[in-house]
């Protein structure tokens, strides 16, 4: 069964979305997991991909961007033609384009902005009435 996973922060600076990208790479990459950040455009990339670089002195995430010639556990893309569907797929934009929902894993990053809220409720939406298994990891502090 295909599998969401969204992952929700408290913060609502959108720069938080990208380091946390960080960590999850940090973490996950190692599991033997391949991914395609799919981003809004080449530019911003070359930000994360930037970021990727230095994220922590002591950390290293192979990554590479797409149209480079290299190869990488990470690629870093902006086009719909650059998506490899045998990847886990992290949605670093506001869209979801159809092809992904035949995609078996995907990762969406939710942090409390108005635009980034309503975007992923929108992909929730999708990837449900796709029968997507649905994780939620909520980040949040718990309220007492």
């Amino acid at each position: 069964m295909a599998q969401a996973d969204f992952y929700v922060l408290p913060a609502a600076d959108p720069a938080a979305r990208q380091r946390f990208l960080c960590r999850l790479a940090e973490k996950i990459v190692p599991a033997g997991h391949q991914l395609h950040i799919h981003c809004d455009s080449k530019q911003q990339a070359i930000e994360l991909d930037r970021l990727l670089w230095e994220f922590k002195a002591e950390s290293f995430i192979p990554h590479c961007l797409v149209d480079s010639e290299q190869s990488a556990p990470v690629q870093l893309g902006w086009e719909l033609d650059q998506i490899d569907p045998e990847r886990v797929f992290v949605n670093m934009t506001e869209q979801l384009p159809e092809s992904v929902l035949s995609i078996e894993r995907v990762v969406e990053i939710v942090v409390q902005t108005p635009e980034i809220l309503a975007a992923t409720r929108n992909h929730y939406k999708q990837y449900q009435a796709h029968d997507y298994h649905i994780n939620m990891n909520d980040m949040r502090p718990k309220k007492r």
